[in-house]
């Protein structure tokens, strides 16, 4: 899971992250800007990470097992954003910018809802995770 968090800024479509240094709105982590900024391949992380570790999620169980991380990724975080929702509106924010993350919570549970119904549709292996 720490893998799939580290790497979700290249996939997670719902929380877009980073900036560039120059102060653009291009994110590093775009495709075409990685090279500029000095980002690396996720690729070439998960490769790193899967000779390490022994295992790569990515082709384990299929290729389900990485999915399902992702589904769980955005029920974490929708889970989240669910909870700084609720605190804001009880008056408990523990920041003035917290409604920002109102519009998160819907979208991080549709994109898990979408991916569950893409895996559902896949056949190939069953997962492990």
């Amino acid at each position: 899971m720490d893998a799939l968090f580290t790497l979700s800024p290249f996939w997670n479509e719902v929380a877009q992250a980073g900036q560039s240094v120059d102060g653009s709105k291009k994110s590093p982590y775009a495709a075409e800007n990685r090279v500029s900024s000095g980002m690396p391949d996720p690729d070439e992380l998960m490769d790193r990470y899967a000779s390490i570790r022994g295992f790569d999620l990515r082709k384990d169980g299929g290729g389900k097992d990485w999915e399902v991380g992702k589904i769980f990724h955005h029920v974490r975080g929708g889970t989240i954003t669910h909870g700084i929702q609720a605190r804001t509106i009880s008056g408990q924010a523990s920041s003035e910018f917290s409604h920002i993350y109102f519009e998160n919570t819907r979208k991080s549970l549709n994109a898990a809802l979408g991916r569950v119904r893409s895996l559902s549709h896949s056949n190939s292996h069953r997962a492990k995770l």
